[in-house]
C-alpha cells in the first residue's frame, strides 16, 4: 500500500449509506459541517415481510451524493464510512454483488431465529431477526445457489469503502449486529457459519473503528474529484449514532430517531452494576464508553409508510401532510396508533407484535391517522424513557438527533408525548459526527475521540414540553399501554 504523505491539516468526509438514501457530509478539520448532501434509492418488498435491495444503488449514490456537496473535494485527507446494519452483502468469487440483498428489515427469517435462540442461548439484542445469521440461515434454506456462490460476507458501508478502495474489512459493530461475534475476544464466531452452510473463509478481517483501511484508488479518486492520497478507515454502523447527537456526558439519555430508534443513555460509574435484560434494554460498548439502551424496530419509517398509504392516496404531499398534522389539536381525536408494524425489538423482543390503530370512527381522515402515528411513536419512545427511570437515570432532558430532529412536528409531539424536555444539538449527522471523531484522530494522533466528538457541538436548541398536552397524553399512553399488554398476553 502506497504510504501518503503526514497530512495534520485537511477536510474530512462522511459517508453514511442509510436504508434509503446515502448522505454525506463534509467537516474542516476542527469539526465545522462545511457542507451536506444526499442522494435516494428505493428497496422493494416482493412478498410479506421482505425488504430487498440492489447494493450498486449505494455505490451509484456515491458522485450524484457528492456532486450536491457543490465543494473542492481536493483537500480531502481521510473519508470514514457508517451506514445500516444487519444486511449482507455476499460477493461472488469475482467480488460482484449478488443480487439482491436483504435488508435489515427482512422479516422472512423468524422461524430460523427461534431455531438459532434455541441452539445458541444468545440474549434477544445478539440474536434476532433484524440480524445477519438467521437471513443466511434463510437463504441457505431458500435460495442456496446464493449461498453456493458466495465467496465474501460484507455489510453495507464495507461494500462501498470496497469499491472505493479495494480492500474487504469491517468492524466489531457489524460483526455484533450479524450475531457473528464472540462478545468476550471481539472475535468472529467462525463456528455459527456451519448452521447457513458456509465457512470463516467467508468473513473480512475485523479491524477497528479507526483504522485506515486503504487509500482511495486512483481511478476512483479521479472520478470522484479526490486525491489519490486520501486515506479511508474502517468506520463504524450507524449504531454510532447513539453516541454522536451530544457532547459526551455521563448519564445523558440519547435519541436518534430516522426509520427506527435508538435510545441509549451513557452510564454514569454509579450505574455500572445495572445488569443486561434489565426491563428489556441492555448494556452496548462503543467507542471506549459504556452505554444502556435499546432499539426500536420501526418510528420515523411508520410515518413514511402511513403517508404513503393514506396521505399519497389523496393526492398530498409529505411536506404538505407535515404541515397539516402539526395544526391539529393533540390527541388526534382519540385515536391511538401502535407502533409495531414489524414487531419489536426492544424492550419486549417479540416479531409476531403488530401495529393497530384503536379507536377509529367514522369523523377520522386521513390526516388523523398520520398525526396518531406520529404520537404513537412519541409513546413507543415514552414506554423506554419509563424504563431508564426505573433504574434510576433520570430523564428530564432527552438529546434528540437523526431525520426526526430536522421536522417540527417530530420535535413537539415528541416533547409533548414524552413529557420531556428535547435538546437538538446538530441535527440528522449524529452517526456521521462520530465517524469525524474517528477520522480527526488519524489527522491529530493526540486528540482524545471524546474531545474530537465534542467540538462538533455548540449550543442546544431546547424543545419545553407543553404542559396543557399532559393529560391528553397520559389518557393515550394508558390506552396504548393497555392495549400492547392485549398483544403480549395472546403470545406468539
Amino acid at each position: 500500500m502506497k504510504s501518503p504523505p503526514r497530512q495534520p491539516e485537511g477536510k474530512v468526509l462522511v459517508l453514511d449509506v442509510g436504508t434509503s438514501a446515502l448522505k454525506v457530509t463534509l467537516y474542516s478539520g476542527q469539526g465545522d459541517i462545511l457542507a451536506k448532501a444526499s442522494q435516494g434509492y428505493t428497496y422493494t418488498s416482493p412478498e410479506p415481510n421482505s425488504a430487498e435491495a440492489d447494493p450498486d444503488d449505494w455505490w451509484h449514490a456515491v458522485p450524484r451524493a457528492l456532486a450536491g456537496l457543490s465543494a473542492d473535494l481536493r483537500a480531502v485527507s481521510v473519508i470514514g464510512l457508517t451506514g445500516q446494519m444487519h444486511s449482507p452483502v455476499l460477493l461472488d468469487e469475482r467480488g460482484e454483488p449478488i443480487k439482491p440483498c436483504l435488508l435489515w428489515l427482512d422479516r422472512r427469517c423468524t422461524s430460523e431465529t427461534a431455531e438459532l435462540s434455541a441452539m445458541l442461548g444468545l440474549p434477544p439484542y445478539h440474536l434476532n431477526s433484524s440480524y445477519t445469521l438467521p437471513k443466511l440461515m434463510w437463504l441457505a434454506r431458500h435460495r442456496p445457489e446464493t449461498i453456493a456462490r458466495a465467496r465474501k460476507l460484507l455489510f453495507p458501508k464495507d461494500y462501498v469503502r470496497y469499491r472505493m478502495t479495494g480492500v474487504m474489512v469491517t468492524d466489531a459493530s457489524e460483526a455484533g449486529g450479524a450475531a457473528l461475534l464472540d462478545w468476550q475476544s471481539r472475535q468472529w464466531a467462525t463456528e455459527r457459519l456451519c448452521y447457513a452452510n458456509l465457512d470463516a473463509r467467508i468473513l473480512p478481517p475485523l479491524l477497528g473503528e479507526g483504522d485506515v483501511a486503504g487509500l482511495v484508488r486512483d481511478d476512483i479518486a479521479d472520478a470522484l474529484g479526490l486525491s489519490s492520497q486520501v486515506r479511508v478507515i474502517t468506520g463504524v454502523g450507524d449504531v454510532a449514532a447513539i453516541l454522536g447527537g451530544a457532547p459526551v456526558e455521563p448519564g445523558r439519555i440519547m435519541l436518534a430517531m430516522g426509520t427506527s430508534s435508538m435510545v441509549y443513555a451513557i452510564l454514569p460509574d454509579h450505574l455500572q452494576h445495572v445488569r443486561d435484560e434489565e426491563d428489556g434494554i441492555y448494556h452496548y460498548d462503543l467507542c471506549g464508553f459504556r452505554l444502556l439502551g435499546g432499539v426500536s424496530s420501526l418510528t420515523g419509517g411508520a410515518l413514511d409508510w402511513a403517508w404513503r398509504a393514506f396521505g399519497a392516496a389523496s393526492g398530498v404531499s409529505f411536506a404538505e401532510a407535515m404541515r397539516i398534522i402539526q395544526t391539529m389539536a393533540p390527541g388526534a381525536d382519540g385515536l391511538v396508533f401502535v407502533p409495531y408494524l414489524v414487531g419489536e425489538r426492544s424492550p419486549f423482543w417479540r416479531d409476531d407484535l403488530r401495529g393497530m390503530f384503536v379507536g377509529l370512527h367514522l369523523s377520522h381522515t386521513w390526516a388523523h391517522m398520520l398525526r396518531a402515528v406520529v404520537e404513537g411513536v412519541g409513546l413507543c419512545t415514552r414506554l423506554i424513557l419509563e424504563r431508564f427511570a426505573r433504574l434510576g437515570i433520570p430523564s428530564p432532558t432527552v438529546a434528540l438527533s437523526g431525520g426526526a430532529a430536522q421536522h417540527t412536528i417530530w420535535q413537539r409531539v415528541l416533547a409533548d408525548t414524552c413529557q420531556r424536555t428535547l435538546a437538538l444539538y446538530g441535527g440528522d449527522s449524529a452517526a456521521s459526527n462520530v465517524v469525524y471523531a474517528l477520522c480527526a484522530r488519524v489527522l491529530e494522533p493526540d486528540v482524545p475521540f471524546a474531545e474530537a466528538l465534542n467540538r462538533v457541538f455548540g449550543l442546544p436548541t431546547l424543545i419545553v414540553p407543553d404542559e396543557t398536552t399532559e393529560g391528553t397524553y397520559a389518557r393515550a399512553y394508558a390506552l396504548y399501554c393497555h392495549y400492547l399488554e392485549s398483544m403480549l398476553q395472546m403470545g406468539p
